[in-house]
């Protein structure tokens, strides 16, 4: 009887210790992906308070007309690629 309560048990054990990492990855995509929009949320920000800061340094006359629609699309061009980043992480 002793037996066959051990070798039971020893199985549960096994196939509990098998099949715990199907468990825990889900967890860790969850985390993972939490980790991926908080980040993507601060770049965003970062990147229109970029814009805003180019916005008064050009009204100020401290960069150039050149120099303004050259950076503004480049920050506009990363702002999309952030906003198509969080768009495709929160639709999964």
């Amino acid at each position: 009887m002793f037996a066959a309560i051990m070798i039971v048990l020893t199985f549960v054990l096994v196939l509990a210790f098998a099949v715990q990492p199907l468990f825990v990855s889900k967890g860790a995509a969850i985390a993972s992906d939490k980790v991926k929009l908080e980040t993507l949320e601060i770049r965003k920000l970062s990147l229109y308070e970029q814009i805003k800061e180019l916005e008064l340094e050009f009204d100020m006359g401290n960069v150039s007309s050149d120099d303004y629609q050259r950076n503004r699309i480049e920050l506009k061009r990363e702002v999309s690629m952030v906003l198509e980043q969080l768009n495709s992480i929160s639709s999964e």
